[in-house]
């Protein structure tokens, strides 16, 4: 059975007043046997307060819940909300005609009064759930619209291009005019692709490869990095159509997920879906207003706040703190001059604006998603002279280089599955920097980490009351990466396990049950406490070697600048070692340790009395 968190009742008695506490040396020893079960039973929702306490049992506690990248992992997605103190799944009966008997519909639904719950972005790509998953996000933005926010990543955004790219008009153009993404000057442009396609099948002529299918393809796999997407959405058509008896299926079922119950019997009859059926679902599902994605971008933000917490899809760093990109920047290598990166705030930006007020912030970048999306419903293609296009500024913001480095959406603080690049990392970030500085070059930002400890956007977060940032985006190994508040007074949490597989177990016991790439492992981070300005970090699930963890961080002071509690959480959790070691997860008596840089990510394990010794000496 999933891991559950019993920490909620040691949450409520460190934020209660000093004179309703029980010693706190039996909570926390409560508290540390929790820790060390590791299938703790049934739904845990049952032992969320104390037995006995009539207080606590009347008010539900504050929880956010948050999961980000689930990139059409359905499966993985079933997963979280299993293991979820926020979410869970109810009953949806729907009056749409259906075509297997062997299926049960639901929808999600929040858990509790006080349950706020985020999705970190990028949903959709690599895997073979990303109409039903934006299906279940949506409908669940629809039923709690101020509880839920659904935040836009990278992979959301960029599949705007697609009614433009795939549109009748470019493909009429040569294929000589179609170049490759201005922002990887190492992928292949159409024509390449083509030839090596005409070499590869023994074509005549490269004319009968030029295809909207093999443009999507190319698409897919060359400027949106996602190879398997393609067949991923014929997989998921052949379902929805066996279930439905057609594709798309009729609005009258959009709040209801088809769960099969008998999936042998509903995959046993093959629905063929052509390629052209493909490209049709995948321009219908962003371009339609009953499509998935618009529907989901159409709800979605860039930034959200939660009390005392920040969520953004990529980072809050020197560069895009305060940051609002002018509503009519370009898809493009910008046209204006860099920016001042050392000291970007000392005189206002030419190609947007600055704003102070970390609220007023928030509001002018979702401002920004809502004109982009005005923009891209009135004009989803290209104008006469190919040079505009609706949903730009949208495109824009979630590319590094066509922003001069400063997405929000697309910058990142996680390197090698740690929260702090290695030394050999700092020092490629400010050599890209100066790069872009002097040779005037947007393309140095690509592939460099954003500096988590630096003071500046700390300072800024701080002095308006927050004390956490949660981010998803880069890859952070097997489980969540933190900065513990000690660093900078601000807690940073960067949560994407899409790449978890470890590769040195490929010998072990690893079943791959979230796929190639994410192995076994899962990641559930859960903010608790007793309301929105005095709580505390939980995370849990299971690591790629199979381990279940749960672990509990620090209180963090209220807005009015208390500073982080001392007497809870674990204090190792989120700080590094000697040697560019990060302490990832606590799993009795041992510490989970992580370092690397790029996609190297190693892994350790050490006694927690070793690693305490570490840091205290």
């Amino acid at each position: 059975m999933p891991l559950r968190t019993h920490l909620i009742p040691l949450l409520l008695l460190l934020l209660s007043p000093s004179s309703q506490r029980r010693p706190f040396s039996r909570a926390l020893g409560v508290a540390r046997r929790s820790r060390r079960r590791t299938a703790l039973g049934a739904r845990a929702r049952a032992s969320m307060v104390p037995p006995g306490d009539a207080h606590a049992a009347s008010a539900a506690p504050f929880r956010i819940g948050y999961v980000s990248d689930v990139e059409g992992h359905w499966d993985y997605f079933l997963e979280y909300v299993e293991r979820s103190n926020v979410l869970d799944w109810e009953d949806a009966p729907t009056s749409a005609p259906i075509a297997s008997t062997d299926v049960k519909f639901q929808r999600l639904a929040l858990v509790g009064p006080d349950s706020h719950f985020v999705f970190g972005g990028d949903a959709v790509d690599k895997g073979p759930g990303d109409i039903r998953l934006v299906r279940a996000l949506v409908g669940l933005k629809k039923r709690y619209p101020d509880r839920v926010h659904l935040l836009v990543g990278n992979r959301d955004l960029n599949k705007i291009r697609l009614p433009s790219e795939l549109s009748r008009a470019d493909m009429a153009r040569p294929i000589d005019e179609i170049g490759g993404p201005f922002w990887d000057p190492k992928a292949p442009s159409l024509r390449e692709y083509m030839e090596q396609l005409q070499e590869e099948r023994g074509e005549s002529s490269i004319d009968e490869l030029n295809s909207r299918p093999e443009r999507l393809r190319y698409m897919l796999k060359h400027t949106l990095g996602c190879p398997d997407t393609f067949e991923f959405r014929r997989e998921e058509m052949q379902l929805l159509t066996q279930i439905y008896g057609h594709y798309p299926p009729s609005t009258d079922t959009h709040d209801a997920i088809p769960m099969p119950v008998n999936l042998q019997r509903v995959n046993s009859d093959s629905s063929e879906i052509s390629d052209e059926e493909v490209v049709d679902s995948f321009i219908y599902e962003v371009k339609s207003p009953e499509g998935s994605l618009h529907q989901y971008l159409q709800s979605a933000s860039i930034a959200a706040v939660v009390g005392n917490t920040v969520f953004v899809h990529g980072a809050i760093d020197r560069l895009t703190a305060k940051f609002v990109p002018a509503l009519d920047t370009k898809f493009q290598i910008p046209q204006t001059p860099p920016p001042p990166f050392d000291e970007p705030h000392l005189s206002p930006p030419i190609d947007g604006s600055f704003i102070d007020d970390v609220h007023e912030w928030v509001d002018a970048l979702n401002e920004y998603m809502r004109h982009g999306m005005r923009d891209f419903v009135d004009r989803p293609e290209w104008n006469a002279e190919r040079n505009s296009r609706g949903g730009e500024s949208l495109l824009a913001i979630q590319n590094r280089p066509a922003m001069w480095g400063r997405s929000v959406v697309c910058n990142s603080y996680a390197d090698g599955g740690v929260i702090h690049t290695l030394e050999a990392a700092e020092e490629k970030r400010e050599k890209a920097l100066r790069n872009a500085q002097q040779q005037t070059n947007p393309l140095a930002f690509e592939g460099i980490a954003s500096n988590v400890m630096d003071p500046l956007p700390a300072q800024w977060l701080l002095d308006q009351g927050f004390k956490r940032v949660v981010v998803g985006h880069k890859p952070t190994g097997d489980c969540p990466a933190i900065l513990h508040s000690s660093y900078t007074g601000l807690e940073v949490v960067s949560v994407d396990t899409s790449f978890s597989h470890r590769r040195d177990m490929k010998n072990r016991d690893s079943s791959l049950k979230f796929g190639a790439f994410r192995g076994d492992a899962i990641a559930v981070v859960e903010i608790m406490g007793e309301d929105k300005h005095n709580n505390a970090l939980v995370t849990s699930g299971v690591l790629a070697c199979g381990t279940d963890y749960c672990n509990l961080y620090p209180v963090l002071g209220n807005s009015s600048g208390e500073q982080a509690s001392s007497e809870v959480g674990d204090p190792c959790l989120g700080k590094k070692l000697p040697g560019g070691w990060w302490v990832k997860a606590a799993v009795p008596p041992n510490y989970h340790l992580t370092r690397g840089s790029g996609r190297l990510v190693e892994y350790d394990v050490r006694p927690i009395a070793e690693v305490q010794e570490m840091l205290t000496s």
